[in-house]
């Protein structure tokens, strides 16, 4: 009996797509793109091409910029690339335009002076027992620059000498300085509109994304250039291009007061996330499965309230997710259309993860109820982290029992209680069951809870039964939760209050 082979190449499509997926390692499928794997496996046939194409580009990050947008938009065209694309990431770092005058130019130079002296240590610190010939001379250029720099900021009006490194540094700064104004009039452009209507038309090519991220901490583009990979012919060109990177979120915390003279472009990045996500609601072809938002503030009084079609197309959009994440660091919108965007954002019955960093205070888990998906089943929901938040203790009673008797992961840092006590919150907690799992040390962390009567004599009590040591030891609330201890450490028997003192929110 004459036996039959298989070659390789007979394999269906899907077979042969995950052989090569199998390919590449756990650190390769973290990257935004491929690894010579996937690589060299489109070198070998136009099949093979087809197939492993889809791995080249698995997250696509995009800004307010042409250049960003024209990539988004050749990556969606590409038959194959397109369908391997899962990840979109919105970067809201911003060009603000500065002042066009002499003042603006030393604002801009104040920027730079922020970041470089950094730099100029690390490398220095880095090289200190190895510094070769070579490093020294980047180091020369380097604080050739600071000095230059620091001369135009102190004496802004004197002539330079037109031979010399001054003369040649105030060119390459009024350079710099021109590109960035140029780069926000191209932001500003492209501010209102264009990011979405971008992204909706991509999606409509792209319709195997799963993931979306907002983020305003890091930049786009072009990554920062270091001065440890820098050569003394190299090193002034990157510094100067650095200057031209947008502000992240910790840049504009650095700016001078009043140095920028106008925000409308800032107004408008606070306003790209329910923007963006109403145009993925409008694209029926991408069921989002996981949202994660990390930026500074999100505008929505001016549009969200006035705009219902937008506010159902957010809903829309996050109808199927199974993980949530938004991390705000400050308030814009008053607190009612706050819990109104994140209770559009919670209508998934399939809500598996969920995890809120608010530090603006004054949020709760009340969206979960109060919302468009009040009625939803909590059934998958196992995953819970809130930090920076005030709970009504009625509300967090209402939500354990939504949720399933068995969770894989609490987590509650800087949390205000109202309306009741930690006693009763511990003993809520308590009655859940917790996995086991290698992605956490301990399924559940309390810790750094607000005190409501920081001036009572045991308050220092209060705060150690939140604490863990540096070995990251579970604290005595943590302990009890998972039943490591018997005694509630709040209630009486434990000792911890004689007086009888609850700490009540």
């Amino acid at each position: 009996m004459e036996k039959s082979t298989l070659h390789i190449s007979q394999l269906p499509n899907e077979l042969l797509f995950m052989i090569i997926e199998a390919l590449q390692d756990d650190v390769e499928t973290n990257k935004r793109s491929g690894g010579p794997d996937i690589k060299n496996c489109r070198l070998v046939c136009r099949r093979f091409c087809d197939l492993s194409s889809r791995l080249l580009v698995r997250s696509v990050q995009v800004g307010h910029s042409h250049a960003s947008l024209d990539r988004l938009n050749a990556i969606a065209r590409h038959a194959s690339i397109s369908l391997g694309v899962r990840t979109i990431e919105v970067v809201l770092s911003s060009y603000l335009p500065f002042k066009p005058s002499l003042e603006g130019k030393r604002d801009f130079i104040n920027l730079q002076l922020k970041w470089l002296p950094k730099s100029v240590q690390l490398f220095e610190v880095g090289r200190m027992r190895n510094l070769t010939e070579s490093d020294a001379q980047v180091l020369h250029k380097a604080h050739e620059v600071l000095s230059c720099w620091r001369y135009m900021v102190q004496e802004p009006r004197m002539q330079p000498s037109p031979r010399g490194d001054l003369a040649l540094h105030r060119i390459l700064t009024e350079k710099a300085f021109q590109t960035f104004q140029k780069l926000a009039q191209e932001q500003e452009s492209l501010v209102r509109g264009a990011m979405e209507q971008a992204i909706a038309s991509a999606l409509l090519r792209m319709p195997w994304v799963r993931r979306l991220t907002f983020d305003d901490t890091h930049t786009y583009g072009f990554l920062r250039r270091r001065l440890s990979r820098e050569t003394s012919s190299t090193v002034v060109e990157g510094i100067y291009q650095n200057t031209l990177l947008p502000l992240t979120r910790r840049d504009l915390g650095q700016r001078p007061p009043g140095s920028f003279s106008d925000n409308s472009n800032y107004f408008g990045l606070l306003e790209t996330t329910p923007r963006v996500l109403a145009a993925v609601g409008g694209t029926s072809q991408v069921l989002l499965k996981s949202l994660e938002v990390d930026v500074e503030m999100i505008a929505l009084n001016r549009i969200f309230l006035d705009t219902p079609d937008l506010q159902r197309k957010v809903i829309s959009a996050t109808k199927k997710l199974t993980d949530l994440s938004i991390k705000q660091k400050k308030k814009w919108a008053r607190e009612p259309v706050e819990e109104l965007f994140l209770g559009h954002c919670c209508t998934s019955p399939d809500l598996r993860t969920y995890s809120v960093a608010l530090e603006t205070g004054k949020y709760s888990v009340s969206h979960l109820f109060t919302g468009p998906g009040a009625k939803e089943q909590r059934e998958s929901l196992t995953v819970i982290q809130v930090s920076g938040a005030d709970i009504r203790v009625l509300e967090l009673k209402q939500f354990l029992k939504a949720i399933p008797d068995v969770l894989d992961r609490v987590e509650l840092s800087s949390v205000r209680l109202v309306g009741g006590s930690w006693r009763e919150v511990l003993d809520m907690l308590r009655e859940k069951t917790y996995r086991e799992s290698k992605d956490w040390a301990y399924p559940v962390r309390i810790f750094e809870a607000i005190n409501p009567d920081p001036s009572h004599p045991l308050s220092r009590t209060f705060d150690e039964i939140f604490e863990s040591d540096a070995t990251w030891e579970v604290s005595d609330a943590d302990a009890y939760v998972l039943r490591h201890k018997e005694v509630n450490p709040f209630a009486p028997e434990a000792g911890n209050f004689p007086q009888g003192h609850t700490f009540n929110g």
